[in-house]
């Protein structure tokens, strides 16, 4: 895929996933963890609430903070959207003594959910002309769902956004993954 074509592509995704309020719930890393539930054996789709273990429990794990208010907006989705099939997380740095949200963070919440059973599908870099990276997104599939994982640099205050999205709900509300990836 082209650079032009691979930009509109991932500026679709956010604007998609983000006017339609980003998910159902979540609160992403940062917060009191809760166990997650058991993931069911068998090769069916993941519950929801397995998903929404994997990205929070992967970002914790990582050391990347939730943002509370991104969480609050995600919870407001209105069903039988494209947003209401996913389940977002989102970091970004809003004081500047916060913990950095950089290229290492989001490498780190990636191994995390390849440890979770995730399969890389796709990957793209770019970087500055220094060598620092970017722009970095990965595709990742697990038992029926598409996870879409990103982070805009660079430096140390950046945004890291998980998003996954159950394939059949997507297909269900007619939003293909080509619209939000």
């Amino acid at each position: 895929m082209g650079r032009a074509k691979w930009a509109a592509a991932v500026a679709v995704a956010v604007v998609v996933v983000g006017a339609a309020g980003c998910g159902t719930s979540g609160s992403g890393a940062g917060t009191a963890a809760t166990p997650a539930p058991p993931r069911p054996k068998g090769t069916g789709t993941l519950p929801k609430e397995v998903v929404r273990a994997d990205l929070d429990t992967s970002a914790a794990d990582a050391d990347v903070p939730a943002n509370k208010e991104f969480a609050r907006e995600a919870a407001s989705t209105r069903p039988g959207t494209a947003a209401s099939c996913g389940v977002p997380l989102k970091a970004w740095v809003i004081d500047t003594t916060a913990t950095p949200i950089n290229i290492a963070r989001y490498d780190a919440a990636v191994r995390e959910l390849r440890e979770r059973d995730w399969r890389t599908h796709d990957q793209r870099v770019s970087k500055t002309p220094d060598g620092e990276t970017e722009f970095a997104r990965m595709i990742l599939k697990q038992r029926g769902w598409t996870l879409f994982a990103s982070f805009m640099g660079p430096g140390d205050d950046g945004e890291i956004s998980l998003w996954a999205f159950e394939d059949a709900c997507m297909k269900k509300v007619g939003a293909g993954m080509d619209q939000v990836a």
